[in-house]
């Protein structure tokens, strides 16, 4: 069976890119772009890597991976947490570490990067 990932950026060409790079891999890509979207998609559905951009409309990714990580549900709870971020000097790695997100990658994105870190946890 596929490993499902859930990739949250509001970047039409992220979208597109990592569903063509990881589809082409085997992998079963779930795409959003609004962070009001991202709870839905993980309470209806089981991932095994989340992709989560940190500027997000509507809700950010620091916030959606501490709504994540509060989950009464251990197995979504524990769901491994990719931040991309172009903004990623305005955090730092404890404030990640703070919110439960286990790796981050700076935009641009490096794929070869993105997908050995979605192996890595996936």
């Amino acid at each position: 069976m596929a490993k499902k990932i859930l990739l949250a950026d509001d970047s039409p060409v992220i979208q597109t890119l990592s569903k063509k790079i990881f589809n082409g891999q085997g992998y079963d890509l779930v795409g959003v772009k609004t962070g009001a979207k991202v709870m839905g998609e993980i309470e209806n559905n089981d991932f095994d890597v989340i992709v989560l951009d940190i500027i997000l409309p509507e809700v950010s990714g620091m916030d959606l991976a501490k709504k994540i990580r509060q989950l009464s549900d251990k197995k979504k709870a524990s769901t491994p947490i990719i931040a991309i971020s172009g903004n990623y000097k305005n955090y730092s790695k404890t404030d990640f570490d703070e919110v439960g997100i286990n790796d981050y990658l700076i935009k641009p994105l490096d794929y070869d990067a993105l997908v050995k870190a979605v192996k890595k946890y996936a």
